[in-house]
């Protein structure tokens, strides 16, 4: 022996077989010793048994030692498949090939291992010492080896390095496979095996070290054992004791850390809202400490491991403090910018999570609420809520619903999602989904969502860690045993019995023998079983143990104080089990106990009153009643959702265990759980961590592959295989793919598993597509989700359910077979018939069951058929595991029913949608179809009265057609009657009102209107709104034709306001008899309505006449218009077909032409040679261009000023609503281009305007809309320039351009075109052959249903153009930016993100800084622009440039783009063909014509040999795009809704001055022609002479009957006729262009004194405001809006036009920011109106002589100029001056005083500029300054004299004129001062006026109003006016003041001789501050006969 010193003390290793190596080094000592034993082993051949493995280990590992550990695992009990996991983990899935070997070889190695067992014998001759715990050493270790010993010591170095090698080689062979695999996660290889491993004979070097890693099990002694029949290791100081009876194992409690590791964090040190949310703790704990850094510090990923009852709760609140800090602005948390979901894994929880969240969020102000299966929220609430405490599935459904709320899961910023080890467990794949898709959404979204993973101990925790995208370094912590705030000692008891009441009983015995030992210790005990039933029973079985040992006074707990008092307290109970067994110390608790009696035990328990108390898992879960000790007796817990026993999972193992230990009394807590001896290893392992956790993704990738698809995130098959590469499969896939049914062989032959994956995706794909979910084309690999596929992921439907349905759904089946085909789904195949279920099974079936059922209850299906119907019957379950069936039906079957009906709906079967509606409800209600719908109202009426109601067979309808009393009476009830009615009242019925409108022969148009007709009721109803389902059926085929889904608001119903639905449906032929449509509630029954349609009376339109053809003609060149002048116009040389074609007729005749071809074709150059023969043969007459938009005009004047006006020299006039020039510019153009409304303003007083008359043609672009909104301005236009030619015999030539028409005949015919103008040819007749693709999309709420268009977007751009112009067509500017972000974040998946943009990035950057708007400067950066209204000018502007040049490739504009600016494009998108209608409060249709003009834009001429048009539609309306996308639209009169407006306008120009003459006035319009052609579209039943007068004579009287309401109209009698005669209230409306509702409005409210704040009320109550929209969720940004603002609004008219317009307005003169640049326009688009209607409220008090309010009047039109109020500082009016600058005026002097006013500084600027500008300077920026003295120089400055002109006595030969004095300033005494009148007399006062400006500017009219949105030309009021009387005298309105002027103004003198004083005002109308006032003092003497005479006489 040789005494050594050992310094190396690492060379000692545990691991190592020491015996192994030394036989290995000296076989002479090893070597046998007798023949038998050689004989033995040469038996064994070198290529079979032991020398085959060792010498593979040999080669694979350049050592032996692996052989050992590897027959250890081959000798196991274990089947091949369970022990591949176990070798792959020994041996690395890198030899997956020797791992197949052996598996192939087991048998014959085991055997031989057998035969070689005598030569292990002989290891036992040398005795090598074990390796001993290490313990802490200090300086040199001694230790005595002898040299053997040595020897074996030196060979296990040099074998540890070729350990280290072979690892490192591994880890090399690793990173190069995987290239995200990142150098710092090598240990990934290692530490993701279980800690304890079979391989614990290979020492390999020590595994990589994370900071936030504390796993004491990595460097603690194991040791190995079998238990339960396996080989497990397990900890140091197990003590396993096996009996015939029991195996236990107890595991001791893990010794925790003796102080702290590292300081706590005080809540003191974290800022004031992370306090607030920690409020009420001191300090965080030891983990909380740890984690508090990254948690709160960082937006690091998180994945927090931990034991139960640790406190990661606390880490959950430490991050989203974190979240709600980055959201705070200027000191306010902003509580939209976010959201934070919380995924929790049971209900119970959430709704725990929420309550306790909730609490503690709530001092922040962040809303907290659980969305779960049991608490649904409305979308509002979502939106008001910050944190959402959800469950897995809940979420999945939340998100994988493209039609869910987008914005939603845009807003998430933190997603924490606790116990994440669910991974392995069947609902894991839920929780990889969520991942998965809130990953990919992170990406592809350029969202920073933070993931936050809580997560009990785990194995491989650092694969969980990599699924999670957290980095190990910073954001993985992992704490073990020694973390648990009380140690956890934990104790296993497998049962040997077979027998399960053998099993039972041991069980029992068991479990009190644990009981027992604890209570003699004075602890107490929390028993938990797994069935309510099963608590009693165990109680008892304990008690009667206990009896039997003599050991009930362990139990007793008489002498503890208070017990006397508790045991009054139990007797009192109504449960006589709580009542026996308390008498004994025990207890039972368990849900199905009332409230009382749980919360009665919970309190004893606690104070330990009941010394055991057996329960089931809700108290673990539900209440924090933690004992020293737990027991779970059994593991086997009933499943509903597979319909059988299974194991207890392992989060409810934990949470129980969590329960064991209390803080503050125990050092250790005890677990003990006793099961089945066959599943004790079971619960070891998953304990101990034995072994890794494992996808299960794979079982349900169909069905999330569906959901993919469906979300629109899956489109091919490369998608779904990157999609994997985001899953927790995909990590463990590449660790250990034998468990995922990989061979060795498939792995040799593909190493990355690509072609894996791509198979798993293409063999789900095809399930899909048989099962018709999806289409899926091989070809391409291209996936198309399909409307069962939608339905199946939106309603969670399993995809073997669908394909039953697909099966079994036909149009015969009933009621029974719905119910039958329901029972059939795979949902419910797991569900388990048992015997002792039948008996009960039948008797449901006896009682419960309202339906024939064809299958037993001895079947699955017929089981579940019985409990449906018995869970709608409300029957009665008694079997445990029948209640838990019947809750799970009853949980799934509602989600089945809504999904089936809903397929049902997609396939238009109307009977069976009817049934299933009904079904849904009777699931939802809990109620049979054929029970009374008062039963819906519950505990209002007892089961009694419902009875009776029921025996007497009372209807709703016979109830509301009866008194109370009399119901009273009839149920002998005499004071229930009032309460059944008003139930009946609140059933939501609605009255219908159905029109149809033939549009062609086979499409009809179908008019709706649904009213209300029922009492809403908050607490029947909720507070938002009932929805409905309405369909047009065909009773005979029972084909739907049409669905939707209408929702009524609650403001609706309570106003009583109707719903008003359009759509369109084929009509086939032969006609079917009758159509219906029918209305049922979505919720409630009873509230059913039918409306048949007839087809009796219909009268169809006539065919339609064929298309004009293009002719094969050669290209006309421009030399043919013989006119250099002309020519040099164009810049090409010939013109195009269509132009060849129409240029004879144009250019040398004077007929009235109609163009109709599409979009494109040139018809520009049509009205440009109507323009060219006027100018030859007509010189000196004028044309008028009408467009119907201002974008469209702006483009022609753009257009037309650079060759019309350059190069012809022709002066051309703009004339729109923004544009008001000067009259006389306007009598000189030769082409005035107009809007529709301002040249119907201008022409309506033609016999004045001698500009009209000289008018020789008139070009109508886009005349086709003559059937839209507008379309009854163009009719009036035309009409009355027909009559104008008429009176003036002055041929007007018409030229109307359109879009390709079906009936252009009549169009024609009315615009008085013989066969030779009319062109019409077909839509497919363009320059540039264009393709269309229609795509439909689900889905009711619009905004998602755009969401979920912006990925088609993309790839439409990709396919179709993916290098050139792309032009994508919104409804509204949100959209714009939304589509924008979207198709950016698509971009940023691509190789070169900036692939739209064809420009250098530093040239577009110096671009976007000249960019106002933030989204445009976003969007332009990726080659994407915008174009709305609602940007700058300039902003818009440089966006066309930039597209016109192709510098951006894609533009998204609004539909005005496809009518204003001639952009075209190479592909059009028109992304959904629906707009929000303020009116309606709903989405409407475009027209068909804007989407025509929209795809109109595809092609350019000049560059595209084709075009594309891609046209994303609502699925619902394909089929109606898909028709007349390709065919022509009739265009149909709109007249008759504004009928009124317009025959008051003609009455007012003389046209119509009787009833007669009103009759022909109609003869002249289009609707008089259409009424002809399409009588049934007008609802005229025959088209006879007689019914036609009688038709015209009806619609004329009723329309003059409302003329005459509003005060416009007055009738007189003639002897033949009435007249009509035109009243002032008529004229102010035809002249302002008014509606007659505004004028009824002034009739009804103005009086005379209103207040300034009633006429802004009126001004916004105009009828011309009613269009104004309210889009979506703008009544709740108006009730915010007004809350800043200082008027009062009834809170319950926020979505009303006319409260935005007030609104609005309000905002401007308060100056206060706009929440949206939508309101911008919105209120551009107010005051745009504002100025003409309030002179219209001037014009009509002025007329009743009301002066207070005509002055008001005046003054808001002058606070709408300048958006200041009239009572503010008129210094505020000035450019850059606010409030908190009128200061500065006050170091400027004005006479003796400072300067206060305009006037003031005025009079100041013009003595001394300088000094002025030397104070602004000190104040202002230089050119802050500048516009200031500009704004000054420019403000009119008036001088005025008055004089009186009229007749005296003491001067009668002839007129005089007197001066009046100034009187200001003078005494009333003065007598100069007063000047004399006759009484009773005529004067007129002339007024000189002056006017000038400091800086001399005189020419220019235009008023200096730089906050009103458009240029305004100066206008002045001169009003007379008697104070004293408040008496209005005169009125006269300037539109501009010239230099010099004199104006005069009538007036009488009084009868009555005295003294008077008029006053003369001078009102701008567009400057506040420079009204002059001038007193006129009359002394009135007696009248003068002479002076009167001669008054008469001139």
């Amino acid at each position: 022996m040789e005494i050594s010193y050992d310094f190396d003390r690492e060379d000692r290793t545990n691991g190592v077989d020491i015996a192994e190596t030394f036989r290995q080094k000296h076989k002479d000592l090893t070597r046998p010793n007798s023949v038998a034993q050689l004989k033995t082993e040469n038996r064994v051949s070198a290529n079979t048994g032991l020398p085959w493995l060792r010498r593979q280990m040999e080669l694979k590992f350049q050592s032996t030692q692996l052989v050992e550990p590897t027959l250890a695992v081959l000798k196991s009990s274990q089947s091949n498949e369970q022990i591949q996991n176990e070798l792959c983990e020994l041996l690395g899935f890198e030899h997956l090939d020797l791992i197949s070997e052996l598996l192939q070889r087991r048998e014959s190695l085991v055997q031989d291992e057998k035969h070689l067992a005598a030569i292990n014998q002989h290891r036992g001759n040398f005795h090598v010492r074990e390796p001993q715990q290490q313990q802490p050493t200090y300086g040199a270790q001694i230790t005595v080896q002898t040299d053997a010993e040595k020897q074996v010591a030196k060979a296990i170095r040099r074998e540890e390095k070729k350990a280290k090698k072979l690892l490192k080689s591994m880890i090399q062979q690793n990173d190069e496979d995987d290239s995200d695999f990142l150098p710092r996660n090598k240990p990934l290889l290692l530490t993701s095996e279980p800690t304890f491993s079979l391989r614990n004979n290979l020492r390999l070097p020590a595994a990589e070290k994370f900071p936030g890693v504390y796993d004491g099990q990595t460097v603690t002694q194991e040791s190995a054992a079998f238990v339960g029949g396996v080989r497990m290791a397990l900890p140091e100081g197990v003590d396993v004791k096996n009996t015939k009876r029991f195996e236990e194992v107890s595991i001791p409690a893990t010794i925790g850390y003796a102080g702290q590791p590292w300081p706590l964090v005080k809540i003191t040190e974290l800022d004031e809202i992370g306090q607030m949310a920690f409020n009420g703790i001191k300090k965080l704990n030891t983990i909380q400490s740890r984690v508090f850094e990254t948690a709160y510090r960082t937006n690091e990923n998180l994945l927090i491991c931990a034991p139960t009852g640790a406190g990661k709760t606390n880490v959950a609140m430490l991050s989203i403090v974190k979240e709600i800090i980055q959201n705070v602005e200027s000191g306010v948390i902003q509580l939209d910018k976010f959201k934070i979901v919380y995924v929790a894994p049971m209900k119970a929880l959430a709704a725990e999570m929420a309550e306790n969240f909730g609490r503690r969020l709530s001092p922040l102000g962040v809303s907290v609420r659980e969305l779960t299966g049991d608490m649904q929220l409305t979308k509002k609430e979502i939106q008001s809520t910050q944190m959402l405490i959800t469950t897995p599935e809940k979420w999945d459904v939340v998100t994988r619903k493209s039609t869910s709320d987008v914005a939603l899961a845009r807003l998430v910023r933190l997603l924490i999602i606790d116990e994440v080890h669910l991974l392995h467990d069947e609902r894991g794949p839920v929780l990889e989904t969520l991942v998965a898709r809130t990953l990919r959404q992170v990406e592809t979204q350029q969202t920073m969502i933070r993931i936050v993973g809580l997560s009990a101990t785990l194995p491989n925790y650092i694969d969980v860690a990599r699924f999670l995208r957290v980095n190990p370094h910073k954001g993985l912590f992992f704490f073990d045993g020694r973390f648990r705030p009380v140690p956890l000692q934990q104790t296993f008891v497998g049962v040997k019995a077979r027998s399960l009441t053998q099993q039972r009983l041991d069980m029992d015995e068991a479990c009190y023998e644990t009981v027992a030992k604890n209570l003699q210790n004075n602890n107490q005990v929390l028993v938990f079983v797994h069935a309510r039933n099963a608590t009693v029973r165990t109680a008892q079985a304990i008690l009667e143990l206990a009896r039997e040992n003599n050991e009930t006074s362990l139990f007793d707990c008489r002498q503890m104080d208070g017990f006397s008092q508790a045991e009054k307290q139990v007797q009192r109970s109504r449960n006589k089990e709580v009542r026996e067994l308390f008498n004994w110390g025990l207890g039972v608790h368990h849900a199905g106990m009332l409230r009382a009696d749980r919360t009665m035990l919970e309190k004893l328990f606690a104070k330990g009153l009941v010394r055991v108390l057996c329960c089931t898992a809700t108290l673990a879960w539900g209440v924090n009643l933690p004992a020293h000790a737990v027991v779970i007796k059994g593991t086997q817990v009933y499943n509903a959702k597979q319909g059988s026993f299974v194991d207890l999972g392992i989060l409810d193992v934990m949470q129980i265990f969590g329960r064991a230990g209390r803080p503050q009394f125990d050092t250790t807590g005890e677990g003990t759980i006793i099961t089945a001896h066959n599943k004790l290893s079971h619960y070891l392992a998953l304990l101990t961590r034995q072994h890794p956790i494992e996808s299960q993704f794979v079982d349900c990738l169909v069905d999330n592959l569906n959901a993919e698809i469906s979300l629109g995130t899956v489109n091919t098959v490369d998608d779904g295989v990157r999609w994997l590469s985001y899953t927790y499969l995909f990590v463990r896939l590449r660790k250990n793919p034998l468990v995922y049914g990989i061979s060795a062989l498939q792995l040799e032959n593909d190493p990355t598993l690509f072609k894996w994956q791509n198979e798993l995706i293409v063999m789900a794909a095809m399930k899909l597509n048989k099962a018709h979910m999806i289409r899926y084309v091989q070809r391409t690999g291209y996936f198309h989700p399909t409307d069962l596929g939608r339905t199946s992921s939106h309603f969670y439907i399993k995809y073997r359910s669908i394909e039953t349905f697909n099966e079994l759904i036909n149009s015969t089946m009933d009621i029974s077979a719905i119910f039958s085909m329901i029972s059939k789904s795979h949902e419910f195949e797991q569900i388990k018939v048992r015997d002792d279920e039948l008996t009960e099974l039948d008797d449901l079936k006896d009682d419960f069951c309202h339906l024939h059922i064809k299958a037993g209850p001895e079947d699955t299906e017929g089981k579940a058929n019985i409990l449906f119907q018995t869970f709608i019957s409300r029957g009665d379950v008694r079997s445990f595991s029948l209640s838990s069936d019947l809750m799970y039906i009853a949980q799934n079957a509602g989600r089945i029913v809504r999904g089936v009906f809903e397929i049902v709906l997609k396939q238009d079967r109307a009977r069976l949608a009817g049934l299933l509606l009904k079904l849904c409800k009777s699931v939802e209600r809990r109620l049979w179809a054929e029970d009374s719908p008062l039963r819906q109202f519950g505990p209002r009426l007892t089961n009694d009265v419902l009875r009776k109601i029921e025996d007497k067979n009372l209807t709703v309808e016979k109830i509301l057609d009866s008194s109370a009393s009399d119901i009273g009476h009839l149920l002998h009830h005499p004071r229930i009657g009032e309460k059944v009615r008003k139930c009946a009242q609140e059933i939501p019925r609605v009255e219908l009102e159905v029109t149809i409108q033939p549009i062609t022969r086979t499409i009809l148009r179908i008019k709706v209107v649904m009213k209300p007709d029922f009492i809403w009721n908050n607490n029947s109803h909720g507070n938002t709104s009932e929805a409905f389902w309405i369909w047009v059926q065909d009773p005979v085929s029972d084909h739907m034709y049409h669905s939707d889904y209408v929702l009524m608001p609650k403001k609706t119903v309570v106003r009583g306001e109707a719903i008003n639905l359009t759509f369109t449906i084929p009509l086939t032929e032969p006609h079917p008899t009758q159509y219906l449509v029918k209305v049922e509630s979505d919720r409630w029954f009873g509230a059913g309505t039918v409306c048949p349609i007839t087809f009796k009376h219909l009268i169809l339109p006539d065919r339609h006449p064929p298309h004009t053809e293009l002719t094969d003609l050669e290209p006309l060149p421009i030399t043919a218009l013989k006119d250099e002048k002309f020519e040099s116009v164009y810049n090409f040389s010939h013109f195009n077909p269509i132009q060849t074609q129409i240029f004879h007729c144009i250019y040398h005749h004077d007929t009235n032409v109609l163009i109709g071809a599409p979009t494109g074709s040139g018809k520009t150059v049509a009205a440009e040679l109507a323009i060219f023969r006027m100018l030859r043969t007509q010189p000196g007459a004028k044309a008028v261009y009408v467009a119907p938009l201002k974008a469209l005009v702006r483009e022609r004047m753009k257009d037309w000023e650079k060759r019309l006006k350059h190069k012809l020299g022709l002066k051309l006039v703009e004339l729109t609503g923004d544009i008001a020039p000067d009259m006389r510019a306007v009598a000189r153009a030769d082409v005035i281009i107009t809007t529709p409304e301002k040249w119907d303003g201008v022409s309506r007083s033609w016999n004045t305007r001698g500009y009209v008359r000289k008018v020789s043609l008139l070009i109508i672009d886009e005349i086709h809309l003559l059937g839209q909104d507008r379309g009854p301005v163009l009719e009036v236009i035309v009409s009355r320039t027909n009559f104008i030619s008429s009176h003036t015999e002055k041929a007007v030539r018409v030229v109307g351009l359109s879009t390709a028409l079906a009936n252009a005949r009549d169009l024609a015919d009315w615009l008085g075109i013989k066969q030779m103008g009319l062109f019409n040819f077909r839509p497919s007749v363009r320059p540039v052959p264009m393709e269309v693709h229609i795509q439909g999309f689900s889905g009711k709420h619009y905004c998602p249903r755009m969401a979920s268009m912006n990925k088609t977007c993309f790839q439409a751009i990709q396919t179709h153009s993916p290098t050139k112009p792309v032009l994508i067509f919104v409804s509204s500017r949100r959209q714009t930016r939304l589509t924008a972000l979207d198709l950016i974040a698509h971009l940023g998946g691509e190789n070169d993100p900036k692939q739209w943009m064809q420009m250098d990035e530093w040239e577009m950057e110096e671009l976007t800084h000249m960019v106002r708007d933030p989204n445009l400067r976003l969007t332009l950066a990726f080659g994407i622009g915008l174009h709305h209204a609602g940007l700058m000018e300039r902003d818009r502007s440089l966006v066309e440039k930039l597209f016109s040049e192709q510098k951006i490739q894609s533009l998204i504009a609004t539909s005005t783009l496809a009518w204003g600016v001639n952009l075209p494009a190479h592909l059009v998108i028109v992304k959904g063909t629906e707009y929000f209608d303020g009116k309606q409060g709903r989405y409407e249709d475009f027209p068909i014509t804007d989407v025509l003009q929209m795809m109109g834009r595809a092609g350019r001429p000049q560059y595209d040999d084709k075009a594309v048009a891609v046209i994303l539609v609502h699925d619902v309306k394909k089929a109606f795009y898909k028709k007349f996308l390709y065919e022509p639209f009739p265009v149909e009169s709109s007249l008759l809704q504004v009928i009124d407006d317009h025959l008051n306008a003609e009455i007012v120009a003389g046209t119509i001055s009787n009833k007669q003459e009103a009759m022909d006035y109609l003869t002249w319009t289009y609707f008089f022609r259409r009424l002809l052609m399409n009588p049934s579209y007008y609802e005229l039943d025959d088209t006879d002479h007689d019914c036609v007068n009688y038709y015209l004579s009806k619609l004329l009287e009723r329309n003059i009957v409302q003329l005459r309401i509003s005060g416009c109209v007055a009738m007189g009698n003639d002897d033949d006729d009435v007249i009509l005669e035109s009243t002032n209230g008529g004229r102010i409306a035809s002249f302002y262009y008014l509606s007659h509702l505004t004028l009824r409005l002034l009739n009804e409210d103005m009086r005379p004194e209103m207040p300034l704040d009633d006429i802004l009320k009126l001004l916004s109550d105009a009828q011309e405001y009613h269009e104004l929209p309210v889009r979506h969720n703008e009544d709740s940004i108006n009730s915010d809006l007004a809350k800043e603002l200082p008027i009062k609004v009834d809170c319950n008219t926020f979505d009303s036009a006319h409260t935005k317009t007030l609104l609005l307005l309000v905002a401007h003169f308060q100056r206060t920011s706009l929440p949206s640049t939508d309101y911008a326009t919105d209120l551009k688009s107010v005051l745009d109106q504002a100025i003409r209607v309030l002179q219209a409220y001037v014009d009509y008090s002025a007329d009743v002589g009301w002066l207070s309010t005509s002055l008001r009047c005046m003054h808001i039109i002058q606070m709408v100029s300048q958006a200041s109020w009239f009572h503010e500082n008129n210094l505020m009016t000035l450019p850059h001056v606010e409030r908190n600058k009128l200061f500065i005026f006050n170091n400027l002097k004005f006479k003796k005083g400072k300067v206060e006013n305009l006037p003031q500084l005025l009079s100041v600027y013009k003595q001394s500029p300088n000094a002025v500008t030397k104070i602004l300077n000190q104040y202002f920026s230089a050119d802050e300054v500048n516009k200031i003295c500009n704004h000054l120089s420019a403000l009119p400055l008036v001088g005025l004299e008055l004089s009186v002109r009229g007749w005296w006595g003491d001067h009668p030969q002839s007129e005089d004129q007197r001066t009046v004095v100034d009187a200001y300033d003078r005494s009333i005494r003065d007598k100069s001062t007063w000047l004399v009148v006759h009484a009773d007399q005529e004067y007129f006062l002339s007024i000189k006026l002056r006017k000038s400006t400091i800086g001399g500017r005189h020419k220019d009219d235009k008023a200096v109003t730089p906050r009103f949105p458009k240029p305004k030309l100066e206008g002045w009021f001169l009003v007379l006016g008697d104070r004293e009387n408040r008496e209005l005298v005169a009125l006269k309105r300037l539109n501009t003041l010239k230099r010099e002027t004199t104006e005069t103004l009538s007036f009488f003198t009084p009868q009555r001789v005295g003294r008077m004083i008029l006053t003369l005002w001078i009102v701008s109308d567009s400057y506040l501050g420079l009204d002059q006032l001038r007193d006129v003092r009359l002394d009135v003497i007696a009248s003068d006969i002479a002076s009167q005479s001669n008054q008469e006489v001139k």
